[in-house]
């Protein structure tokens, strides 16, 4: 049996979507079939309140607070001694649909340096050309390289004699590209190393440098591969960027995992290394979800309805959604452009339509808060600057909304800058019984029309309650969204080509420097041109009755079944550890 250890930033807290990808692998039933034992491995980070373990957790190594078992205890103090850290090790618990799943959790203090660091950094730039000496004053680097040697020496002391059972080390974005490369250094029987490519940090920079920097990268990077040239043949040297530098040599590994489709061809772009590489597609999953009686779909929409009627006075005939962080690469302000566009291209008979966002770039609101600001000024239509209310990133955002809600007659837009969609987190606005899964079952469409989007979990969540998915041609979800669309069904996607809009008079044969000079003016009108063509996509594809809406309800449940956990692991998974194994050590 197979043992596999996912080294992340995210192995007891869930901070972005690294935490949803390990949950969805770790609970999906052919996973916990294939793999005998699973090993969480991080940082050790305690958070006030939260603890260092986390909820539903229990300690079994904690020598600081003398908590020690027979099994462990012997094995980790003796790494503690060996490179001077100390060591958290215990188990969490994961909900299946079936049960519960406790997979290990190995934290490891490196607040001070681990013995045999400088000679650790050494080894790394004379294997890999690694200069950590570049990116002394970033510590994301300093902390997951400190990292590497104590946690793999405790998950070998852990294991033990394996007695020729393969070990996976899943090196999940840059964050876990030491410890994988600590493992390629020791170079022992059975140990593969892979990293799993969440996003190319080295992409994302570049791309939210500047408005229309989706058009501008992704423009460039296909004319340069029609020529042989890379990433820093086009845009100069990257490697002061400590992400660029990990993950520039994470070809290294024994195989390479992109959750999307353009996360494999960013990856191609970084070097030649690369260009000839396998690079496996494991795209994110969806959780079970249960088929919906159309009355079962029927009532949350009607909440929604009946929500946005008593927060503005009118009833729309249907809702969108849009639920994510409020940064730009999200491209929340490309929503009302549709909006706008949709005015235009549905017939006046139609609506009013109305977008309810749900996005902040700041904490939780308390519940007193939210309660003060709805008695206060009537908050969530209305906002004021300033805590405990909009951000400065918020207040950007607002001000459109502002003028989108002045001058529309047929969408409205309501602004949620709250964590939490319920009464107690939006001060009543929200009636008692109403949650975050009455708004992905009663949402007609989820808006994601991002600049840089590797996948885009978000954008599908509602595909399985009968939404449709509305999407930017950078988000990676896309490439599945197209091979589970089942041929004569109802279309469960609308698609803007943002990263090739028109307007620019270029082609993907064009030098890409000409790409970097695009202008803003052009850039901007065929952003807008993409905004009307979504909203003619999204008024065709809407239904028009009860019996249309039953029938993107279950072609999208049948979608997202497709989209699975389940079928991701077993079918594209599994296979490379499989792969792995069969080829041996000598890769």
């Amino acid at each position: 049996m197979t043992t596999v250890v996912h080294v992340t930033h995210e192995a007891v807290h869930k901070v972005g979507g690294i935490g949803a990808v390990l949950t969805g692998l770790i609970t999906a039933e052919p996973y916990r079939r294939a793999v005998e034992r699973t090993i969480l491995v991080g940082p050790l980070i305690e958070r006030p309140g939260r603890g260092a373990m986390g909820p539903e957790s229990t300690i079994l190594h904690d020598s600081r607070n003398g908590v020690r078992s027979d099994a462990a205890g012997e094995v980790l103090s003796k790494v503690e001694a060996h490179r001077g850290v100390r060591i958290l090790y215990g188990r969490r618990r994961l909900r299946c649909p079936d049960g519960t799943v406790e997979p290990e959790v190995l934290l490891v203090d490196v607040e001070s340096a681990p013995k045999g660091l400088d000679r650790f950094k050494h080894r790394l730039y004379q294997a890999y050309g690694l200069a950590s000496d570049r990116y002394e004053g970033e510590w994301e680097y300093e902390l997951y390289v400190r990292l590497a040697e104590p946690a793999y020496e405790a998950v070998a002391a852990l294991l033990g004699d394996r007695r020729g059972r393969p070990l996976h080390i899943l090196a999940h974005e840059f964050m876990g590209l030491p410890t994988a490369f600590k493992a390629l250094l020791a170079d022992e029987p059975g140990v593969y190393t892979l990293f799993y490519a969440h996003e190319v940090a080295t992409a994302r920079r570049l791309v939210e440098r500047s408005r229309g920097g989706d058009a501008r990268f992704y423009g460039a990077l296909r004319a340069a591969s029609l020529s042989g040239r890379f990433v820093e043949d086009v845009f100069g040297p990257q490697d002061d960027f400590f992400k660029h530098a990990l993950v520039s040599r994470a070809w290294r590994c024994h195989a390479v995992l992109a959750v999307g489709d353009l996360v494999v061809d960013e990856l191609r772009f970084l070097g030649r290394e690369f260009a000839g590489l396998q690079i496996d597609r494991v795209y994110n999953g969806l959780p079970p979800a249960p088929a919906l009686a159309p009355a079962d779909r029927r009532r949350p929409r009607e909440s929604l309805a009946g929500l946005i009627e008593s927060l503005t006075g009118c009833r729309p005939r249907g809702v969108f959604t849009h639920v994510g962080r409020l940064v730009p690469s999200k491209g929340f302000w490309r929503d009302l452009q549709v909006l706008k566009g949709l005015e235009a291209a549905a017939p006046p008979s139609t609506g009013p339509w109305a977008l309810i966002v749900l996005a902040t770039d700041a904490e939780p609101r308390r519940p007193e808060e939210a309660a003060a600001m709805r008695a206060e000024y009537g908050w969530p239509i209305a906002h004021r600057e300033g805590p405990p209310d909009l951000t400065p990133g918020e207040l950007g955002f607002d001000l459109r909304v502002r003028d989108h809600n002045a001058s529309s007659r047929r969408t409205k837009v309501v602004f949620f800058n709250q964590f939490g969609f319920d009464a107690g987190s939006t001060g009543g606005a929200v009636p008692p019984g109403m949650g975050l899964e009455d708004l992905r079952r009663g949402s007609d469409a989820e808006f994601g029309l991002s600049t840089y989007e590797p996948f885009g979990i978000a954008q599908v969540e509602a595909l399985a309650f009968g939404a449709l998915s509305v999407v930017s041609d950078a988000c990676g979800c896309l490439g599945l969204l197209r091979q589970v669309t089942a041929p004569g069904k109802p279309a469960t996607h609308v698609c803007g080509d943002y990263t090739r809009r028109g307007g620019t008079g270029l082609g993907d044969g064009a030098d890409p420097e000409a790409f970097l000079a695009l202008d803003d003016g052009a850039l901007e009108a065929g952003e807008r041109a993409c905004g009307a063509a979504v909203a003619s996509a999204l008024a065709a594809a809407l239904p028009a009755s009860d019996a249309e809406r039953e029938l993107l309800l279950e072609a999208g449940h049948e979608s997202a079944s497709e989209m699975s956990w389940e079928r991701i692991v077993a079918g594209r998974f599994l296979p490379v550890l499989r792969r792995l194994e069969r080829a041996g050590p000598s890769l």
